[in-house]
């Protein structure tokens, strides 16, 4: 699995670079061609770091795309690689991808506020912030993706053709989406306990979580993990 990672983070490599290239001349060309620390600039970076993300994400959606339709695909399923080896590392994969682009984003964003925001932020914050925020930003990766990777999967099996296939995988994950926004509503009403977390930072910022849907949603993610596993196991036919 680790040598699938790092042949996945090579061929993606030049591809990485030139988007952190590009979040770094652009917010370079903020700072020397507007006035630096205003919130129209920090807005404009922002709007180049969050761009930036969407980018890699759809490299990340590319390379799964590219092992079940195109000639990568041959090489990847001939490699003794199990099905969840596959996935895992196209999970770890992206989450290095997403992190490397969102820090590069992060650093030229704090040095044209000269890190007012993030000193406001981390001020007064316990480890439990720091550690719960790190833990709910990969739990965000990696359960879209896995949703995704699933839909992309079910669309290559069910439907023949790269464009019909692709087509499809669009039309399902919207399908599962609203049958999964619909099970986790009344998943709610059968288990409304809330958990609430209270934040120490200077914005005394606070967020409550539905226990009983964050159980369905673990759930529902080690389903997909197996399901999309299997799937591309022994049912993708190249």
């Amino acid at each position: 699995m680790f040598n699938l990672i790092k042949y996945e983070l090579r061929g993606k490599f030049l591809t990485m670079l030139g988007i952190c290239l590009a979040v770094i001349m652009g917010n370079i060309f903020l700072m020397t061609q507007l006035t630096s620390g205003g919130m129209g600039v920090l807005a404009l970076s922002t709007f180049i770091g969050a761009f930036a993300l969407v980018v890699i994400c759809i490299s990340t959606l590319s390379l799964m795309s590219d092992y079940l339709y195109d000639d990568q695909g041959y090489l990847l399923f001939t490699l003794p690689q199990s099905g969840v080896s596959i996935i895992s590392s196209r999970l770890i994969t992206a989450v290095i991808q997403i992190s490397i682009v969102a820090i590069v984003s992060l650093l030229m964003f704090c040095i044209i506020d000269q890190g007012r925001i993030l000193n406001a932020i981390l001020q007064g914050a316990e480890i439990r912030d720091i550690l719960l925020s790190i833990l709910m930003y990969l739990w965000t990766i990696v359960s879209a993706l896995t949703f995704i990777y699933f839909c992309m999967v079910v669309g290559k099996i069910t439907l023949k053709g790269k464009k019909i296939g692709k087509i499809g995988s669009f039309i399902i994950f919207f399908l599962l989406s609203g049958v999964r926004n619909w099970l986790s509503v009344i998943n709610s009403n059968f288990f409304p306990k809330i958990l609430n977390f209270d934040s120490l930072t200077a914005f005394s910022t606070s967020f409550s979580i539905n226990i009983g849907n964050t159980i369905f949603d673990i759930v529902t993610f080690a389903i997909l993990f197996m399901a999309t596993s299997y799937l591309l196991e022994h049912k993708v036919d190249l």
